[in-house]
């Protein structure tokens, strides 16, 4: 068990507990008791119930029936305000709508932390290949190791170099895992090659016998990095013959969603 918490009434420190606190929910535990809140953090139990219940009066959990808490109704408000004023939402949805497959999803992701985040798929949630059903691992919400699938590959080497150094500072252990480098030196090389290149392909990492490649979306004026556009499909395809192809439509989409965002950046402040 770690050990308690002390009680600090800094307000910074507190929003930063209760972020603690929503940051246990998950598919895995949905639903947690101020118990197993208190023995995860390592808050006593009045303060475990404190920031629950302070989550509760805003919403963002609700009490069950049974003494445990799980998300509560202002999530799904939050959520659709975001996906109404969201420029990389709104502009994916309007461009990728035009390219709908039924042999390949389109995934949009943005970066969340350390994590990269799918905030719009266009495609079926399964693909059929040589007979066979394959169900596409991503969706609206679903996150991503930062070091793992071609999204994540496309986002990370265009990173400011202090933001790529201090993600090795922090990570080194798993770049290496991910065989992306087992020191300094070769894990800013295969970055830099990748930004080179421009897009990032990987085979059976999320899915088993699928592939994806992905590149950047970087705003036109100021090459700004904002997301990630990748393309999964079924390795051998044969609807896809190259990894040029591919790569020169998800540009051509990038560029595209890039010019939505900033209209529909425009807009919005122009509203405001």
């Amino acid at each position: 068990m770690k050990t308690a918490r002390n009680e600090n009434t800094d307000p910074s420190s507190s929003l930063g507990r209760a972020i603690d606190v929503l940051g246990l929910f998950s598919l895995e535990t949905p639903f947690l008791s101020v118990e197993e809140v208190g023995e995860r953090l390592g808050y006593t139990r009045s303060t475990a119930y404190r920031y629950l219940k302070a989550l509760g009066d805003g919403g963002l959990v609700a009490s069950m029936s049974n003494g445990t808490y799980g998300l509560g109704p202002r999530i799904i408000e939050l959520d659709r305000l975001l996906a109404l004023t969201d420029p990389l939402y709104r502009a994916g949805k309007k461009v990728l709508g035009e390219y709908f497959s039924d042999h390949s999803a389109l995934l949009l992701h943005s970066l969340y932390g350390d994590q990269v985040l799918c905030i719009h798929k266009e495609g079926p949630d399964q693909i059929v290949h040589k007979g066979k059903k394959i169900t596409v691992g991503r969706a609206r919400g679903v996150p991503l190791p930062l070091f793992q699938g071609a999204a994540s590959l496309a986002l990370l080497p265009f990173l400011s170099p202090h933001k790529i150094k201090e993600t090795y500072l922090r990570h080194s252990g798993n770049i290496a895992l991910a065989g992306l480098g087992g020191d300094w030196d070769e894990f800013r090389k295969n970055m830099t090659s990748i930004r080179r290149t421009g897009y990032a392909t990987t085979h059976d990492q999320i899915v088993s016998n699928m592939t994806g490649i992905a590149v950047p979306i970087l705003l036109p004026e100021d090459r700004r990095l904002v997301g990630s556009l990748s393309k999964t499909f079924p390795t051998g395809s044969t609807h896809y013959k190259s990894v040029e192809a591919v790569v020169l439509e998800l540009r051509d989409m990038s560029e595209k969603i890039s010019v939505e965002y900033l209209r529909a950046s425009r807009r919005q402040s122009a509203a405001n």
